[in-house]
Formats: structure tokens, sequence, C-alpha cells
């Protein structure tokens, strides 16, 4: 328990006393929990004024996407019955214009499906090990699985898959009572080119015939008989489906008489094909067809049987309600087909229902097919949604400058002021900001050049921007490009040569000259200018040729990664087939490279620019009659783009040339494939609002590295200390009175003894005899 000083002895409240001590000393401590209330105060107002820049510099982004400038729309009317058949975009390259547009046909992707087993993943679907190999198109990749005497249905889907090729392979079942397991190839392209083909098939299942499925007895039947079908490839239709039998008229095989179905039970035919009418007797069409013992035309007549026959046995008794299935299956499931469309007169066939490249500008998706009822397609300007992210943008500004003026206000009536009104940081980013959008647009010489021209306008006391919406509108409609300028950061290349990619926040305005000193190239083996190679256009390989590659995407890293394969050629092999064999081992090892035939000669091509694309192919094969790589082996090697932006060296990676950091061009960014040197003119950068606001906002608001946060930092260390000097001093104080109060106890025990010696004294005193103050005679103490 705390030492506490009572004042019994004197009488003294010493501990009000050492109270008052306490609270002078900490006169002090109030004045810095003033200050340290004063900090905070600031750090709130910076994270508000941060969150509240970070609020606004995602709303300038809006004004700083390219895409958000494309006016052009694109409505498509639904036809007479209300049905949308398609859909369309537009793009700033559109023009205005309307069209009248039929969809004919839908493109679809081939699905091919094998017949069905017992079991995904239990049963083995190959007899021995093999191999399963598909492609997608005449001249396509071709791909191969490894399968064995234990790879199932699922484990030939998850191989197939794992492939990454142009098929995507999938498992259906068709809920029939005997092998409902199918596995379906889908090409992942659509159109009639993209046809799915297996060239090599080591497994039992069967993708190219059309079948007649084992028959199946329903478990509910009282029959005990044994029922068959003429199983194998006897299916002459062409739809996938089930011939559903149902007895009619009990007995034994030979006497008794059935119905079947072909949707699954929703309707019934009879005798020749015909809707089953029990009405009918004998062989009229309709008529319920005997149940013969031997194989019998499902139709009984074989006029609409589509090849399929049944038969029940020579034993057994058939009870009326006993049901049969018999599955037939065509393997293409889907057939591959182009999309058709009719555009004005004009017939288009394209291999997508998405087509980009119809109508310039404009993509179309293909929904639905009307081949007779026509719509109207409209491409036309449409302001409002720039519009609107304009005006959402002048509107997040007045949010940020009102809450900035607060910070600035002082009331020298109460003497209070806003908590940032001397930070010189937060009236730099007001300056910013109004320097930004009330200002010219750097780099702009010509045509719109400031806010102000498309109806915005800035309130010189206040700093408020105020927008004219019917001004801006007509500017959009007017000059499109000219209001992306304003807003946009833009390089705009004098040289079609030179593309424009991209700026850095230090990247200044103006024009910069570009000079490029030498040419990306890719990497390059072969072709029709390399005599080395042989012409393989009419005569094959001599031998069975094996190529030896290594490929690397990043050959002057420190530790480059590499890739290692091989290619068998097979002897007889034209350069086609060289050249598909070759994009086959690419495509499955997935590195760029590229194999094309270049007047019969074989010619490889990297799909990259630059040094660090690099290639080895060797042979063991140097005859004459062979590729011509050779077996000493060859290495192609890619080169990087070289040159100068405003005359100094900039830095080449691939086909890109990136601006030397330092300069007014810091940051700029272009790329070329030209193959030739020299002047190449120059780019014209502008920095727009929208460009100039997102690129210098985020060193304020970055929450890791930007300015408000390291002001938020050191504003909270200082507050930190004033805790850690606050609470010093009250150990002080707490010393300082722990102290008096020691004194005081001290001081109390003393007044106490001394108290109680002079009570003892006193008592002492009392007991002492007590002595007349009256004179008295001499005689009287005589005797008498």
């Amino acid at each position: 328990m705390p030492i506490t000083a009572s004042g019994l002895a004197s009488g003294i409240n010493f501990e009000s006393i050492i109270s008052q001590i306490e609270a002078a000393q900490q006169k002090p401590i109030l004045q810095l929990q003033a200050r340290q209330a004063g900090y905070e105060k600031r750090i709130s107002a910076v994270l508000a004024l941060s969150a509240q820049l970070s609020t606004f510099a995602a709303v300038a982004s809006s004004v700083n996407t390219p895409t958000n400038f494309n006016t052009r729309t694109a409505n498509v009317t639904k036809t007479s019955a209300g049905v949308a058949v398609l859909s369309a975009t537009a793009s700033s390259t559109a023009t205005n214009a309307s069209y009248s547009l039929t969809v004919q046909q839908l493109a679809q992707a081939q699905k091919q499906g094998s017949q069905g087993v017992v079991d995904q993943n239990t049963s083995a679907i190959a007899s021995a090990a093999g191999t399963f190999k598909f492609k997608v198109g005449s001249s396509g990749t071709e791909y191969s699985v490894t399968v064995s005497a234990s790879t199932t249905l699922q484990g030939l889907r998850d191989l197939i898959n794992s492939a990454g090729g142009s098929a995507t392979a999938t498992i259906i079942n068709d809920g029939t009572g005997s092998n409902p397991h199918r596995l379906v190839l889908t090409a992942n392209a659509s159109g009639a080119d993209n046809t799915i083909t297996i060239t090599t098939n080591d497994t039992t299942l069967d993708f190219t015939n059309k079948k007649v499925e084992a028959a199946y007895a329903f478990t509910t039947n009282s029959f005990a008989g044994t029922v068959s079908s003429n199983a194998g490839n006897n299916y002459t239709g062409t739809t996938n489906k089930t011939f559903l039998v149902e007895i009619v008229t009990g007995g034994a095989p030979g006497t008794a008489k059935y119905k079947y179905s072909i949707d699954g039970g929703i309707t019934f035919l009879g005798n020749d094909g015909v809707a089953y009418d029990p009405t009918q007797t004998g062989t009229q069409d309709g008529a319920a067809i005997k149940a013969e013992s031997a194989l019998t035309a499902i139709d009984d007549t074989g006029d609409t049987n589509e090849g399929v026959q049944i038969g029940f046995g020579a034993s057994g008794t058939l009870a009326v309600g006993d049901k049969f299935s018999v599955d037939v299956f065509n393997p293409e499931l889907q057939k591959a087909q182009d999309a058709v469309i009719k555009i004005d007169s004009q017939t288009i066939t394209k291999s997508s229902n998405t087509i980009i490249d119809a109508i310039q500008g404009v993509t179309l998706n293909l929904l639905q097919v009307d081949a007779t009822n026509a719509v109207s397609l409209t491409v036309s300007s449409d302001s409002t949604g720039l519009s609107e992210k304009i005006k959402n943008f002048v509107s997040a500004y007045n949010d940020v400058n009102k809450f900035l003026s607060e910070q600035f206000t002082f009331d020298p009536k109460v003497k209070k002021a806003g908590a940032l009104l001397a930070d010189s940081t937060v009236r730099a980013v007001q300056r910013l900001l109004k320097d930004i959008v009330s200002g010219s647009i750097p780099g702009l010489t010509g045509g719109k050049t400031n806010l102000s021209q498309i109806g915005i306008t800035s309130d010189s006391k206040t700093g408020t921007l105020t927008l004219d919406a019917s001004k801006v509108s007509a500017a959009i409609s007017a000059d499109p490009d000219g209001v992306k300028r304003l807003f946009l950061g833009l390089g705009t290349p004098t040289n079609s040569a030179i593309s424009f990619v991209g700026l850095g926040p230090k990247t200044g305005a103006g024009g910069y000259g570009i000079t490029i000193s030498a040419g990306p190239q890719k990497a390059i083996l072969g072709g029709a200018s390399d005599a080395t190679f042989q012409n393989l256009s009419t005569t094959g390989l001599t031998n069975a040729e094996l190529l030896s590659f290594t490929f690397s995407n990043d050959y002057t890293a420190t530790i480059p990664t590499t890739t290692a394969f091989s290619v068998t050629l097979t002897a007889g092999s034209k350069i086609n087939s060289v050249v598909t064999a070759l994009n086959s081992a690419f495509a499955t090892q997935k590195v760029a490279l590229s194999a094309s035939n270049d007047s019969g000669r074989l010619k490889i091509t990297s799909t990259d620019y630059g040094k660090d694309i690099r290639f080895t192919v060797v042979s063991d094969q140097a005859g004459s009659t062979q590729t011509g790589i050779g077996s000493v082996g060859r290495t192609a090697e890619g080169v990087n783009v070289a040159g100068t932006i405003n005359g100094h060296s900039a830095t080449g990676k691939g086909n890109v040339l990136t601006s030397a950091s330092g300069f007014a061009e810091d940051g700029l960014i272009i790329s070329t494939e030209t193959t030739t040197t020299g002047l190449f003119g120059t780019i014209a950068v502008s920095r727009g609002v929208g460009d100039r606001l997102v690129a210098s906002l985020g060193s304020y608001t970055n929450p890791t590295s930007g300015i408000f946060i390291g002001k938020t930092n050191t504003l909270q260390g200082t507050v930190n200390r004033i805790s850690d000097n606050i609470t010093k001093i009250n150990d002080r104080i707490a010393k300082e009175g722990d102290r008096l109060r020691a004194q005081f106890v001290r001081l109390e025990t003393l007044l106490g003894q001394f108290q109680a010696t002079s009570n003892f004294l006193t008592n002492q005193l009392a007991k002492l005899p007590t002595f007349s103050s009256t004179r008295s005679s001499p005689g009287s103490f005589l005797p008498s």
C-alpha cells in the first residue's frame, strides 16, 4: 500500500499540501498534452486528406483510361418476333453508319465421342501400352499421350487435358442402362476447318463408327429370358438416342407384342414407325409389333428402324409393362461449322460467333439463327458515358478542394485554426491540383489546350470547378480526339514504324527525336535464303532424322532457364510434314518457336524479339537429302533494338526501347519492328489532366512510400516522444510525492514522540504534592 501522511499528530493535512505541489508540477504535462492533441489532430487530418486524394485519384484514373474516351456505340434491333439474334460493340475506329444483318448460321466446335463403356475409373480402355494422338484442323499440331493396359476412361481424359492441346476431353453419362460413360473430345476453336482427327488410337474406344449397342433389360421386368440387339457398326441414322421398347401384350416370344419410343417415352410408335394405335391389328401401320425370338427390325418392316434390330430369344414369358432399351450412337455429336451472316447484300463466313473484322471497329457477337428476318445495326456517337465520367471527375475535384480549403481556415474570434493551416506540404498539394486543372496541357500547342475550352472553368478565389454540361457534350461530339488529349498522357510518333507504348511519372511533355541504330531481330534459322537447308517440297527425307533442341527466353540472365527436347522426323517426310511435326513439338514443349515452309525449305523463327531469345538445334543426319541442319548444329539468337530518344542512348530489350533516366524523356517507352536504321522522326508527348493527376498523386498517397504516410509517421513519432516525456514527468512527480510523504511521515512520528513525552511529563507533574501558598506565623509550629 502507498505511504500516506495522516497529519494526526500535527493537525496538518499533508496530503492536501502534496496534491497541491503535484498539481503545480503537472502544469508542463497539460501543455504537453495540448501539444499532443494538436499533433493527433494533424495526423487525423493528414489521413483524411490522403483518403480523400486516393478517392480522387481513382476517379481521375477513369479520365486517364483510353477506352473510356470511345464515344462510338452500336445498337442492334430485335427481329419482328422480338428475338435478339446478335449483339455488337463499337470501338473508336468505327464509322457512324447503319447496316442490315441476317444471321444464317452459327459457328460451332466439333464434338467427337466414343462408344459407351461400363464405368469411368475402373475398367481399362486399352489392352496394352500405346499412344493416343489427335489434332484439330488438317494442318494443326498433333498432340500425343501415352496409354497402358491400366488406363481408364477418366485417366485418358486427364492425360488429354494435361497435354494442353487444341481439344478438351470430357466424360458424359447418358443415363442408359448399359455402358453409359462416353469420352467426348471438343475442339477448342469453332469453325469448319477445325475438325478433330484422331491420328493414332491404341485404345478400345471407337470414335469413328456409328453403333448399335447391346440391348438392355430393365431390372424391374418379370421376363427372365434373354434380349439381344444387332450390336455393332450397324446404325444408319445420325442422331444419338435410345429405342425404348415396352410390352403391351404378354406372352412368349413370337406371341407377345410391344410398342417403342425414340423420345424417352413421351410418344410411342407401332408397326412401320407410325404412331402407336392400340386399335390397329396385325401388320397395320401403328399396330403393336410382335416380339420375335430372332433378331427382327425394331419397327417390324425395316423402313424406319435405322438399322436397329431386337430379339427376345426362345424362352421366357414377356409381361405387360416389361421394358427394354437399345442405344444407338453417332460419334460426331456436333459438326464443325462456320458462322454465316449477311451484311446488307454481302454474305460473310467466319469461323467464330465473335466477329471482329467484318465491319471496321465493330465486334459482332452472334446469338441465334434467323435466316429470314434481318435486324438493323446502327453505329453512332454517344457522349453520355464520357460526359458522366467527366462530371464525376469535376465533383470529386471539388470535394478535395473543399476539404483542403477547410484545413486553411482561421476563426479570429475563437482563435481556432484548421488542423493543417501551417502545413507547407498540404499547401503544395493544393497548388499542384489547381495548376493541373486550370492550366494549359503540357505538350499541346494547337486545338484544345485547357479544360475551359470544353466548358470546365475554375473560380479564381475558391478554386471550385464549374461544369457546363451542354458545352462538354458538344465538345465531345464535335472533337472527341481533342477532348481525349486534354485528359490522357499520349505519345504521337510522326513515323508509322514507331509505336507509342507508355510514359513514366517523370516523362516531360515535348517533342523527342528518335534514332534507330539497330533494328530488333527474332532468332531465325534456315529459310529460302539459306542454301544449306534442303528443298523438301518434292523429295522427302531419305532417312529418319532426330533433331535435338535447346531453347531459352532469358539467355542474358545470370542463370538462364533452358528447355531441351528432341523431335524425330520420319523418313520420307516432305516439308509440310516436317513443319507440322516441329510445330507440334514446339507447342507440347511450350517454347516460343514456329516452323514454316519457306519456298520448300525449313525455316524456324522465334515468336519474340531480342537477345534473350536463343535456341540451338543439331541433327543426327548430315546427308544432302535431309533438312540441312547437319550434325555440327546451328545456333540462332535474337537482337535487341538499339537507338536514342532525344539524343540520349535508350535501353533496348526485344523490340522495346526505353528512354534513359535523368532527362526530360525519362520513362518514355516506344516499340518498333523496323529492320532499317536511321532517323525516325519525333514523338510528341502531351500530359493531360487525368494523366498528370494519377502520376502526381501517387507520390503523396502511396500507402508504403508516399509523402503523407511519411508525414504521418513523423507526426506519430512526435506524439510518441511527447507521451514518453509525460510518462517521465509523471514518474518524477510520483517519486517527489513519495519523498515528501516519507518526510512528513517522519515528522509526524517525531511530533508524536514529542507529544507522548509532553503528555508523560504533564502526568508526572500532576502527581507531585501540592504546597499552600499562605504564610504561617512561627508560633503555630510550637507545641502548646
